[in-house]
Order: structure tokens, then sequence, then C-alpha cells
């Protein structure tokens, strides 16, 4: 695995999935990347967490499935009404339903099935950083 590309160097990538593991090391992982991460356990940290941060992400990854009956698609759409932004987002789930992939994918997200390889992931995270509508973030 290689470091993201200098144009991605320093992008920073806001990470929601409510198990710790997984938040760990999709951090470890971006870090290496050369990406900075903020991560949240749950749709409110992840505000909460950017609004310290004080900065829009560059692009979100978050799990379909969180805490309180949330999915990363609520999450996603909160986060982009507070900064304003049609920022990228990514889903990860192991979710098989239609109905929600098709939401999220409805609403310009991609979806990534688990397990998802980290050479594939970071395929994917590039490409969507690159694809980021000129004036987000």
């Amino acid at each position: 695995m290689t470091p993201a590309g200098d144009d991605d160097q320093d992008k920073l990538v806001m990470v929601i999935d409510d198990e710790r593991t997984v938040l760990q090391a999709l951090n470890l992982l971006l870090e290496m990347w050369g990406y900075r991460v903020v991560t949240a356990e749950s749709e409110g940290e992840a505000v909460d967490r950017l609004s310290v941060a004080g900065e829009t992400p560059h692009a979100i990854l978050a799990d379909y499935r969180l805490r309180e009956g949330r999915t990363g698609v609520q999450a996603i759409d909160r986060i982009r009404a507070e900064a304003g932004a049609e920022v990228p987002g990514v889903i990860i789930t192991g979710d098989t339903s239609t109905e929600g992939l098709r939401d999220a994918r409805a609403r310009g997200l991609t979806v990534l099935q688990k397990p998802v390889l980290p050479p594939h992931l970071q395929a994917v995270l590039t490409k969507v950083l690159r694809e980021q509508p000129a004036g987000t973030a």
C-alpha cells in the first residue's frame, strides 16, 4: 500500500463506525496513507468532533448501521447540511438490503461491501476526493 498522492496529502477524512476496533484500524490505515483523520462512534459524536476541529472534511467514510438506529447515510446528510457542502461520502456495509443501499447511491454516495481490502478502499477514496466538486471542503 502506498501513501496518498501528493494532491491528497493532508486532506481531512471523517470516519464514523460504532465498532471501536474497526474505527482504530481505519484511523491507522488512513494516517499511514497521509490523511488527517477525525473518528467518531456515532453521528452526534462526528458532528461534535468536526465542530471542535473547525473544518469541513474532504471525505466521509461511514458504516451503514450506526448506534441509536441511525445510518451512515443520515450521518453524512447531517454533516453535509451543517457544513453547507456536498462532502463526498463512502458507505461501508455488510448489509445487503437493497432499499438502504439504493438510498445511499441515490444521494451520490459510493457503497462498498464488507470486507473491503485496503487497496480497494484506497482507490475508492482517491477517486471520490478527485471527483470532489469545485468549492467543496
